[in-house]
């Protein structure tokens, strides 16, 4: 999983990957799917469930997902998202939502739209420091 991560940019090393996948394990919001070829992964989505005060219902929220570089456009990324939405459902959310930030990702955006995805609203964030 290790060279997805680094297609989405993400700095991390083995022992820290393996470190926040365990994290994973001991909570029931948090879940990592994965697609695999021949034994091998080629894809991965995390979601985390939500819900605060102001939601008749949960929320499923996907942090991450990637298809290796190699396998995009075979249907992987949609399958991925098939089984997010089934996840979430299961667990009693009422919408699957993502943030995609940044001009670099428009063709992340335009694979969410065509999957039925509307967008709504801006992304904005602030550093605490």
């Amino acid at each position: 999983m290790l060279p997805l991560m680094r297609q989405l940019r993400y700095p991390t090393t083995p022992s820290v990957l393996k470190e926040r996948l365990c994290m994973l394990e001991e909570h029931e919001q948090l879940v990592s799917l994965v697609a695999e070829l021949d034994g091998v992964v080629v894809g991965t989505v995390f979601l985390r469930q939500h819900q605060t005060h102001d939601m008749p219902r949960p929320v499923t929220r996907i942090t991450a997902l990637v298809v290796d570089e190699k396998h995009r456009g075979t249907g992987i990324g949609k399958r991925l998202l098939r089984e997010a939405e089934n996840w979430g459902r299961e667990r009693g959310s009422s919408q699957l939502l993502v943030s995609v930030a940044g001009e670099n990702n428009m063709s992340s955006k335009s694979f969410y739209e065509y999957s039925g995805f509307s967008c709504m609203g801006y992304r904005l964030s602030k550093e605490l420091k």
